[in-house]
């Protein structure tokens, strides 16, 4: 049991605003707000929830990509198991493409004002993490280390390690919290924000869920001043049709978003839809993800 689950983390790992990489959750997520940081069942999101996925068994696999602005695409796999073992072993590879103008000290001395200047990077992040639950699968914790690197046309190279922590509670079968620290080191990395999530989770059954979230700037004082809101439902119109929706608040900019699911016992495939409202142009974001379920 315990080869098998190292042998899929492995295969994994080396074959496999803005949206930024550690941002983009999944279309699943992306669809409903963002949130998905106390949904167990959100394998897509093991970077930042692992805590959430140790409290019940599940053995998944995730891969998907996002068309966004400033010719952005972005290629995603994650995989979860908290199956084959009493230990929860997570795991995500992404790899963006996008071309964002340089700005302040990136911008190149020989550029003139009013001049547009492209910047193609290149982005990568491989994620490895762990999880145990306690209390008989009531409460979770989880850390998570991740490398990041770059390659952009105007910036030149960098990269960067990082570790993540997260923790989660089931006071009842119908609720979930859950909280989050992302990249605790203080690493000045372009890719990487130093970040504290909450969410809270309703599942009152298996065809309504409302999730609820906030993330905010790690500073001297972690609260001091919130950068994002989150809010997102999940609705089953059947048993294997799901609807989602969702909006959140981040740096003046609210974002809305709605997303389809087809679910089954042994795959899901869901797309999002999101936009920042009031942008001109419009920006958008089309996420599409695939998952099976070993």
């Amino acid at each position: 049991m315990a080869l098998r689950k190292l042998s899929f983390v492995t295969i994994l790992c080396f074959a496999s605003s803005p949206v930024l990489a550690d941002d983009w959750l999944g279309a699943r997520s992306a669809g409903r707000g963002g949130t998905g940081l106390a949904d167990g069942a959100d394998a897509g999101a093991v970077s930042v929830n692992l805590a959430t996925t140790a409290l019940a068994p599940r053995y998944d696999m995730v891969a998907g990509g996002v068309r966004g602005p400033d010719d952005t695409w972005l290629g995603r796999v994650a995989a979860v198991d908290s199956r084959t073992s009493a230990v929860t072993l997570g795991a995500t590879y992404t790899y963006k493409l996008d071309n964002v103008p340089p700005i302040g000290a990136s911008l190149p001395g020989w550029v003139q004002a009013g001049d547009e200047v492209d910047n193609p990077t290149s982005h990568q992040a491989v994620s490895v993490g762990l999880a145990y639950p306690f209390l008989g699968n009531r409460l979770g914790l989880g850390v998570t280390g991740r490398y990041d690197w770059r390659v952009a046309q105007n910036e030149g190279e960098d990269s960067g390690f990082n570790v993540g922590v997260s923790v989660a509670g089931r006071p009842s079968d119908a609720v979930t919290l859950a909280a989050g620290i992302q990249n605790i080191v203080d690493y000045d990395y372009a890719d990487t924000r130093r970040l504290v999530d909450l969410g809270v989770r309703w599942q009152p059954g298996q065809y309504l869920a409302v999730e609820v979230g906030a993330k905010t700037e790690w500073m001297g004082d972690p609260f001091e001043e919130s950068l994002a809101e989150h809010a997102g439902i999940d609705l089953f119109a059947t048993e294997w049709l799901a609807l989602r929706g969702g909006w959140q608040h981040e740096d003046g900019l609210h974002t809305v978003g709605g997303g389809i699911g087809l679910v089954s016992d042994r795959a899901d495939l869901d797309y999002a839809l999101t936009g920042e409202v009031g942008s001109d142009p419009l920006r958008l974001w089309h996420g599409l993800d695939l998952r099976i379920h070993f």
